[in-house]
């Protein structure tokens, strides 16, 4: 990672001067959640971000409120490839709680896009969280070990995922496309639960269309396949394999020149595929719910301030069911 990371930094800063465009943008969010271990999950819920990141146990949630204030800088720079624009950016972000400071972490993606034809773009991007707590959990003794008494150890995990997409304007609606993706992804646990580390796929296609100038929308369905490396080990019975259906809709709405309003509905199912006999999750599955709003003033051409409010809900079919309410305020600016 290192060395891609290294090599997008150096085109970014080696790409023709003259032909090229910088934009620099960030962002400022301080927000409230009323359960610390499920914000980063319900953040990250959405067709561009990482909507199935780990499933987390019920006995890990309800870790109380917290403020969490969240940065996030943007870089991109535009240039010509082959006589055709091209643009690269580099996106940081971070989530600093205030009070469950293991709940910190930050994520990095590299991104970039360009014109085959003046209607068809390809896109590509690569995402890395790198130890992202995920709570307290117990450890799954091996038989052979005649451990009976369940161990309790910090739960992380890294992901690195690679997404791809072809985004083709529809000839019929000029301002409509529909974008045909893909992603590869590794989850990689520390030990002692590296029978959870999963390889996993995602195909799918999102679809954008404006059908006014004042109003945004856009539709999206991916079908994911997770493997984990535990439906190989039977006796720790911890097989979080699983199929994932994800459905998003989306609206943005110009209430004025300067007032926005917009608004996401996501469902999200897993499906277990453990045939393990004593796995918990054998023939059950997951259903998530979730909804935003959020709106935005645009005080000049700089700045711009945002506000919103999520609500998700997990339920589990063989536990109860977890909420997870966020509100914040905040701003961006570019330049």
């Amino acid at each position: 990672m290192p060395a891609f990371l290294s090599l997008v930094i150096l085109i970014l800063f080696l790409a023709p001067t003259t032909f090229a465009e910088w934009k620099v943008t960030g962002e400022s969010n301080v927000y409230y959640t009323d359960d610390a271990a499920l914000f980063s999950a319900t953040r990250r819920l959405s067709r561009s971000q990482d909507p199935t990141q780990p499933v987390i146990d019920s006995l890990l949630a309800n870790q109380g409120d917290d403020v969490v204030y969240e940065p996030m800088a943007h870089i991109t720079k535009s240039f010509p490839i082959m006589g055709r624009s091209t643009q690269l950016g580099v996106r940081g972000q971070g989530f600093i709680f205030t009070n469950n400071t293991q709940f910190n972490h930050g994520s990095l993606s590299v991104e970039a896009s360009h014109h085959l034809t003046s209607s068809t773009h390809l896109l590509m991007r690569y995402f890395f969280a790198p130890d992202l707590f995920l709570g307290k959990n117990e450890v799954r003794p091996l038989e052979e070990t005649g451990e009976n008494t369940p161990k309790v150890k910090k739960e992380e995990v890294t992901t690195n995922y690679w997404a791809g997409g072809l985004a083709q304007q529809i000839p019929s609606m000029d301002d409509a496309r529909i974008i045909l993706y893909g992603r590869y992804g590794l989850r990689e646990y520390d030990k002692p639960f590296t029978q959870r580390d999963t390889r996993f796929w995602t195909i799918g296609t999102h679809v954008e269309w404006k059908p006014s100038q004042k109003i945004g929308l856009a539709l999206g369905y991916h079908y994911e396949r997770g493997l984990s490396d535990g439906r190989k080990q039977p006796e720790l019975q911890d097989d979080t394999s699983y199929f994932n259906h994800f459905v998003t809709g989306e609206m943005d709405l110009e209430i004025t020149e300067r007032f926005g309003l917009e608004m996401a509905l996501h469902y999200e199912f897993n499906g277990w595929t453990t045939g393990i006999e004593g796995d918990e999750r054998k023939g059950q599955h997951e259903n998530v719910v979730q909804g935003d709003i959020a709106v935005h003033y645009q005080v000049n051409d700089l700045l711009q301030l945002t506000g919103g409010f999520q609500g998700a809900h997990r339920k589990e079919s063989f536990e109860k069911g977890l909420k997870n309410l966020n509100t914040w305020v905040g701003a961006k600016w570019a330049f």
